[in-house]
């Protein structure tokens, strides 16, 4: 026995009984089509449009046949004939072209197909068929007749139509094909192309904040927003979530323009549990990928609020204890989480906040709020204590350092005081050098220089929240020649200098010597005189002369011991702040203050203070208080100052303020 296989053929197709040499056939309008296959099996036609297969015969044996009576210009196209599926080799196929001859149509073209909408980037055949197999110069041009676009590339099939490689948005137009029969141009149907531009990016996704906050039982409603120019997109969402609610999701699309959506996804929890804390994100989808967003969502069992002060690196590592200069801007910042929302929220300053040196801002996002309070250019009334509150307290110590201000005095021959006042405590350093100079320290050629001398500074006495007063004393030696001692006070932010020069020689200092013994001599013959008139009169005594009539020389002398105090002029002493000193004595000083609520409640109003040092004695405060019962006796007028307030209880000295060239306040207060 032998085996061998038989290779089966293409099937061979006829036209009119005459087997088809080429690969096209033309017909005219009218006459009739006969198309016959042959294979070496069943075999089939597939006709170029679906509807021309009612125009194919049922297969007898080995051959088929398709006859149109009278063929239009819509048959003309290309003709297959395939072996059946159930054939060994059917995969073997036989085609035709066939030109329907059309005088009055050179291309023939389907109405659904002249509108072409593609994207971006791909490839499109224009069916326009050529009828005409004489037709020459086939070609595409615009419908106005101009030229296709810069960047247009086509390819002519005559038995296909005209196939556009890579579509762009700039070929958005309507276009014609082009022949020439017997050297008369012919045109096509216009096909009027839209190519929509291709997607670069995901969609943008948005939510309206990065954080929920919400306590057990709440309802939330997270809103996520995109848009994409057509409706090819997906908004989906991922959570975790094990409410008893099952959670819902809403979406809503608005156009708002050519080619945008505008496209809303609302995600529902009825009602949220602890164990719904985590991250829920949005996730945005189209042709040329997803873009996602996340939130979170913290839940809470009670309502809650933390207060986290705020400062700049240089200031926070201070504390709460922030030390600025005068002069210098500052920020406090105090950050809030809270939830539920606050509603009440304040500042408690030195001074009024609504003075013109302090802007206050309140900042929310979310459940976060940041208040500010800057001051500009703060000066020594704005030290002190500031508060931020709001349920709870964040508070700051603000102190303004001060330069310095050094003072000498000449006590006696032997002895100068050099007093000082500023924040940080000033420390006092004393120079000693020859000759009558402006300072010890001066770098002139020439000069001997400054000798350093050892005295110790003393606090005298220290300013709620405020500046520092100290005290040195130096002792100082007979001298043959002219001299200068140099007092300089410094701190952290200054320094201060003043110098005080002399001249002793050992004549001068035995005249000198002299003189003092012969005074002391005095005064102790004045001392057991004062004794002696102590024992028998008050100790203190002032007499105040009045003038009853404008034409006489009557007058009345009232002692103001015996002159009583009026309780009106009281003022509150934690009302009264005091800042640096304005002029000092051997008892006392003159400090300058603010005086709060003087007249009206938010009065702020700048005074000098007139006040006892700590060393006056008994003798001092009494005459000080003669002075208030006599002021507050004789009331206002123009020509003297005027006392507007006095602190008498709770001290064990007395104070007074005075007005001077500065301000409009007199009072008398205790310290």
């Amino acid at each position: 026995m032998f085996l061998f296989s038989v290779e089966w053929r293409r099937p061979v197709i006829t036209f009119k009984s005459r087997e088809v040499g080429g690969s096209e056939v033309v017909v005219r309008v009218g006459s009739p089509l006969d198309l016959s296959c042959e294979g070496d099996g069943p075999v089939n036609w597939h006709p170029r449009l679906p509807k021309h297969k009612r125009f194919v015969s049922k297969s007898s044996g080995n051959i088929c046949t398709l006859k149109v009576p009278r063929p239009t210009a819509e048959f003309t196209g290309t003709y297959t004939c395939v072996y059946a599926a159930e054939s060994k080799d059917s995969n073997l196929t036989s085609s035709v072209h066939v030109f329907v001859k059309d005088p009055q149509r050179v291309f023939w073209t389907s109405s659904t197909s002249l509108r072409v909408v593609k994207k971006e980037g791909e490839a499109y055949m224009l069916p326009c068929l050529l009828t005409d197999p004489s037709a020459t110069n086939l070609s595409l041009r615009m419908d106005n007749g101009t030229s296709v676009p810069a960047g247009m590339n086509f390819t002519i099939n005559r038995h296909r139509g005209v196939f556009i490689h890579s579509l762009n948005p700039s070929f958005n137009a309507d276009y014609v094909c082009t022949a020439r029969v017997n050297g008369v141009e012919r045109t096509s149907k216009a096909f009027s192309i839209n190519v929509i531009q291709k997607l670069r990016s995901p969609p943008y996704v948005y939510l309206e904040t990065e954080e929920y906050v919400r306590i057990v039982g709440e309802k939330l409603k997270v809103v996520c927003k995109t848009h994409n120019p057509n409706f090819n997109y997906n908004v989906t969402w991922k959570y975790s979530t094990k409410s008893v609610s099952k959670p819902t999701i809403e979406e809503m699309v608005r156009s708002s323009g050519e080619n945008r959506l505008d496209i809303q996804s609302i995600l529902t929890i009825p009602a949220v549990d602890l164990a719904d804390t985590g991250n829920i994100s949005c996730v945005g989808t189209n042709e040329a990928g997803e873009n996602s967003t996340t939130t979170y969502l913290l839940v809470v069992d009670k309502p809650y609020i933390r207060l986290s002060p705020q400062l700049s690196p240089r200031l926070a590592q201070q504390g709460s204890l922030i030390e600025v200069n005068v002069g210098e801007d500052l920020e406090l910042n105090v950050l809030i989480e809270a939830y539920p929302q606050i509603v009440e929220h304040r500042w408690f300053t030195p001074t009024s906040p609504n003075t013109s040196t302090q802007e206050h801002k309140f900042i929310r996002y979310n459940n976060r709020y940041r208040a500010s309070l800057q001051l500009k250019r703060m000066n020594i009334q704005e030290q002190g204590q500031y508060t931020f509150y709001s349920m709870f307290a964040s508070i700051f110590y603000c102190y303004a350092t001060e330069r310095p201000v050094a003072v000498v005095r000449w006590e006696n021959v032997t002895t100068l005081t050099c007093t000082s006042f500023g924040y940080p405590a000033p420390r006092i350093i004393w120079y000693q050098c020859l000759g009558i100079r402006p300072t010890c320290n001066e770098s002139t050629s020439g000069l001997q220089l400054a000798v350093p001398l050892q005295a110790l500074t003393v606090e005298v006495q220290r300013e709620e929240n405020g500046a520092v007063e100290v005290e040195s004393v130096l002792r100082v030696g007979p001298s043959t020649q002219r001299m200068t001692v140099e007092c300089v006070a410094f701190n952290l932010v200054g320094i201060s200098r003043d110098t005080f020069s002399m001249e002793v020689s050992d004549e001068l200092l035995t005249t000198t010597l002299s003189g003092v013994a012969a005074i002391m001599a005095i005064l102790l013959v004045l001392l057991v005189f004062l004794l002696y008139k102590y024992k028998q009169k008050p100790r203190y005594e002032i007499r105040w002369k009045i003038i009853e009539m404008s034409s006489g020389n009557n007058y009345t002398f009232i002692d103001p011991t015996q002159l009583p105090y009026n309780e009106k002029w009281e003022f509150p002493r934690d009302k009264l702040k005091l800042g640096k000193i304005l002029g000092a004595g051997a008892f006392g000083k003159v400090v300058e203050a603010t005086a709060y609520g003087l007249g009206k409640e938010d009065n702020a109003v700048r005074v000098a203070v007139k006040m006892l040092k700590a060393s006056a004695h008994s003798d001092e405060r009494e005459a000080l208080m003669s002075e208030l019962k006599i002021l507050s006796h004789l009331g206002h007028h123009k020509n003297i100052v005027n006392l507007l307030g006095a602190c008498t209880y709770g001290g064990q000295t007395a104070k007074t303020l005075t007005v001077g060239s500065l301000v409009q306040l007199q009072a008398l207060t205790w310290k």
